[in-house]
């Protein structure tokens, strides 16, 4: 296959070509390269290995991976020494919100801002579409799924917008998930800090958000009490490596 990810201009492409080879390549092949990509990354922070990183976490990540090839990537990371590679292919995540707190968040009618009328979940949708600026603050703390994935795709909201939206407590999860699975903002180093750092992001969700990152943050990940254990291990683990990475992806060839 002569297929080059590096190549591939846009995000969503790129993920999608990995996708494809993962379902079809031989995973003891991909398994091995990503434990060296893993090593190289945050041994140096090299921003090559980094990037491609970030191709690695979504497509792991996305519903479009399908069952059985996450189960063989999966089942063959497990058997690896390199321990964080197993956790990169997840899809389950721990209660990270109370029910209570998820009522409250999902309530039927919300008002845009204090004081205000409630609004619908239809009302509050058409106007996360608007280009004004005081709505759309405004609507950075609404908590709900659909709300968050209209504003996503608005092009009048800002990289600030979106920080603040999955910096936003208390959180629904499934809204912080569809920031993560998103084609554009989940590559901002701001959005993806203020998700790792959100106690509502799905555990799996961080983890692989995590695994993007520079050695600094990784060692503020590590140190830090409030985060779960897993996580601050997971980091902890990745920054335990000295080895090299490869100078191409398995399709190089």
């Amino acid at each position: 296959m002569t297929l080059r990810l590096r190549a591939l201009r846009e995000p969503d492409v790129r993920v999608a070509a990995l996708i494809e080879a993962w379902s079809t390549g031989d995973v003891a092949v991909w398994i091995a390269y990503l434990a060296r990509l893993l090593e190289r990354a945050h041994a140096t922070d090299d921003l090559d290995a980094l990037a491609a990183l970030e191709t690695v976490a979504r497509a792991a990540g996305s519903q479009r991976l399908a069952y059985g090839a996450r189960q063989r990537l999966y089942e063959a990371a497990a058997h690896h020494p390199h321990r964080p590679l197993a956790r990169l292919f997840f899809a389950a995540s721990p209660p990270t919100a109370t029910d209570a707190q998820l009522d409250k968040q999902l309530a039927a009618e919300r008002p845009l801002q204090p004081r205000e009328r409630p609004m619908t979940l239809g009302e509050r949708k058409a106007l996360a579409r608007t280009h004004r600026r005081g709505i759309l603050i405004a609507l950075c703390k609404d908590p709900h799924p659909e709300v968050v994935s209209v504003l996503l795709d608005n092009p009048h909201v800002t990289e600030p917008d979106v920080v603040r939206i999955a910096a936003l407590r208390p959180a629904v999860p499934a809204a912080l998930a569809r920031i993560a699975e998103h084609g554009r903002w989940p590559l901002r180093q701001g959005v993806k800090r203020a998700l790792v750092w959100n106690p509502a992001t799905p555990l799996d969700v961080g983890i692989r958000i995590a695994t993007t990152l520079r050695a600094a943050e990784l060692r503020e990940i590590a140190a830090a009490p409030s985060l779960p254990a897993v996580l601050r291990g997971h980091v902890a683990e990745l920054l335990a490596v000295t080895r090299p990475a490869p100078d191409a992806w398995p399709l190089d060839n």
